[in-house]
């Protein structure tokens, strides 16, 4: 995979919902991660100190061949994320969240 590639599938930070505050743990494939223990809070923004990987696009060309039937080869997985967090006073999670790229990490 090239640095072209990489950048298109590496996911740096998500945002939280409106209203929600910390703590706020992490769960990547089933892995927990919390503040300052591989993640860190900017406001409603999470910070991943690893990218984690977001599913690649399908191209139309590789969704035909799905549709009738054909496998498609190559990593068409990417990282599943749930969140908990608080919002008014009450804890909330995010289920199965898929990881959307964000490109290279910020400097």
């Amino acid at each position: 995979m090239n640095d072209v590639e990489r950048a298109a599938t590496e996911v740096w930070w998500m945002d939280l919902p409106e209203g929600s505050e910390g703590p706020v743990t992490v769960f990547v494939n089933g892995r927990e991660l919390t503040e300052g223990h591989g993640l860190h809070l900017d406001g409603r923004r999470i910070h991943f100190d690893e990218p984690l990987r977001a599913r690649p696009a399908v191209g139309f060309w590789r969704q035909v061949m799905l549709f009738i039937g054909i496998g498609v080869y190559g990593d068409l997985k990417g990282d599943t994320v749930d969140v908990q967090f608080m919002r008014a006073g009450r804890r909330e999670m995010i289920s199965d969240r898929r990881a959307k790229a964000t490109g290279p990490k910020p400097a």
